[in-house]
């Protein structure tokens, strides 16, 4: 719990996507194969939206939330990398710490896949997070470029 924590209170640090550029970076884990993201709309909107991006920059983008779309994509491996430093901060963390949440707001599951292993962050978008957000707008970015992309083919 602890550690979660730690890693919470050190992506709220970490800021935006945008001004973590300027901040040294940390030697680069080993990258994954692929991250995705699935996810549900909230109780009175109901749907879906799920994302996956490989290291080629491949990928693919659906939604049924407010609008149904979907479509493949070819980012390139500068697409997959631009997507990996925005999430980079979740990939230590298993869990967001939740103080109370609004129960018919929609669930979600990132996940980072390197061979066989596979790690993923299960979170509540209805929680009342003790670091403000700093998680949500990382995921939103990403999933805002992976949409364009889709939309763009």
């Amino acid at each position: 719990m602890m550690w979660n924590f730690a890693l919470l209170a050190a992506i709220a640090l970490a800021g935006p996507a945008e001004t973590q550029a300027s901040a040294p970076e940390a030697p680069p884990a080993e990258a994954p194969d692929r991250i995705s993201y699935m996810g549900t709309g909230n109780g009175w909107t109901g749907g879906r939206t799920e994302w996956w991006i490989d290291r080629s920059g491949r990928g693919y983008y659906r939604t049924t939330i407010r609008h149904e779309a979907s479509g493949r994509f070819d980012a390139g491996p500068q697409g997959f990398e631009r997507i990996r430093a925005i999430l980079r901060p979740l990939e230590g963390v298993r869990e967001l710490p939740c103080d109370g949440a609004v129960t018919d707001q929609g669930t979600g599951l990132l996940s980072w896949r390197r061979g066989r292993q596979e790690n993923t962050l299960r979170f509540d978008l209805g929680c009342n997070f003790r670091q403000p957000d700093a998680a949500r707008e990382r995921l939103g970015e990403a999933g805002k470029h992976v949409e364009e992309w889709a939309r763009a083919k």
